[in-house]
């Protein structure tokens, strides 16, 4: 919200209504800082993607919102987007700012209170692989009960090869798709 604040300076500036461009700085900066989490030291990197935003809030706001909620019908029209023309400008360097602040922000407020903890991924888990070889009668029979007493088991993966697809009919393959995800 402090980083919305300060950045709102540049929409107090162009907008039409100053107080709606400090409501709106500091919501949308708010927003901003809990979505987005910042590289520690990332700038340039910051101030790029705030900025790059100020562009679809631009149209989004000043150009269809404001009218919009004004009870006009926006115009795209070469007046009329030269008119918002102030109000992109001041979307972008607030969009600026706003990347500069938060990531100085954060920057300080790493330096100040430590890094944030990261959590620990759990460790991957091991898989047990069962590869049953030939696809007769035999290696059909031993994959089917396999899977009948594994199915709960996630860390386990049968596979089936055979240098034929003897034991393949092709219409029952939509079926027993359906009976898998059952």
């Amino acid at each position: 919200m402090v980083a919305g604040l300060a950045a709102s300076v540049a929409l107090a500036l162009t907008l039409p209504q100053p107080r709606w461009g400090i409501v709106l700085g500091v919501a949308l900066g708010a927003g901003y800082a809990v979505t987005l989490r910042p590289t520690r030291g990332a700038y340039v990197d910051s101030l790029m993607s705030a900025a790059a935003l100020g562009v679809p809030l631009w149209a989004l706001i000043s150009v269809v919102a404001f009218p919009v909620l004004s009870g006009q019908m926006p115009e795209w029209g070469a007046e009329q987007m030269r008119a918002h023309f102030p109000a992109m400008v001041g979307w972008i360097v607030y969009g600026a700012s706003l990347g500069i602040f938060t990531q100085c922000l954060n920057d300080i407020a790493g330096h100040v209170l430590g890094p944030e903890i990261e959590p620990v991924a759990a460790a991957p888990r091991q898989t047990t692989r069962i590869v049953i070889l030939g696809g007769g009668f035999a290696g059909m029979r031993t994959a089917v009960s396999l899977e009948e007493q594994l199915r709960g088991d996630t860390s386990v993966s049968i596979t089936l090869v055979s240098e034929t697809n003897a034991l393949l009919f092709t219409p029952m393959l939509a079926e027993g798709r359906q009976q898998s995800r059952a």
